[in-house]
């Protein structure tokens, strides 16, 4: 991370000594300004998710008595990835609704791992590391027309934060540095129409 950059998380827990506990090994995360917001109602979740746009979400399964990951998803209507506070032991099932779990017994270097692992882009491939996913294709397409990362972080639900992620590995992928060379990148991949450039 660099500069103004701060990884916005979420934590959704009514237990004041697991939330506490979370929120104080977050703001000691070596190396990563993080912004958290505590919330304690399903209600101020969906709001908050809505007008933060955080990067993760961390929720207790048990949160509001009877947690269910997808509706959350649903009304929402943002892109996180939703971390789950492991109390006690989860099936498989539960644990495939989730991006990633968070034991109470981890320790901070475990804790900072799943973090980092969680941020790292979700839709890059794995197979060939320099193949741009479609998300990035998405964000050249809008570098091209002209959009601003605010910009761009709105038109696609995503934080300024996560843009900027993008930004970088597209820039070390192409080994392109400029928004022309973008563009040049762009027209020649026929990832634009010449009429969608911004002059």
């Amino acid at each position: 991370m660099s500069g103004n950059d701060k990884l916005h998380i979420i934590v959704a827990e009514t237990s004041p000594i697991i939330g506490n506990g979370i929120l104080h090994c977050l703001s000691i995360i070596p190396d990563m300004q993080i912004k958290v917001v505590e919330v304690n109602t399903y209600a101020d979740l969906v709001d908050c998710i809505k007008s933060t746009n955080p990067e993760i979400v961390i929720v207790n399964p048990t949160f509001g008595g009877s947690f269910d990951p997808q509706q959350l998803k649903a009304d929402a209507n943002r892109e996180y990835k939703l971390m789950a506070i492991e109390v006690g032991v989860m099936d498989k099932h539960a644990r495939s609704l989730y991006d990633a779990t968070l034991s109470i017994v981890d320790d901070l270097k475990t804790m900072t791992q799943k973090v980092k692992e969680l941020i790292k882009s979700d839709d890059e491939p794995t197979d060939d590391k320099e193949t741009l996913s479609q998300r990035e294709k998405e964000i050249i397409r809008l570098v091209v027309k002209g959009l601003t990362n605010k910009e761009i972080a709105d038109e696609l639900y995503l934080s300024v934060y996560t843009v900027n992620t993008h930004r970088r590995n597209i820039s070390r992928k192409l080994e392109i540095h400029s928004a022309t060379g973008l563009t040049i990148y762009a027209i020649v991949n026929q990832l634009v129409d010449l009429s969608e450039i911004k002059m």
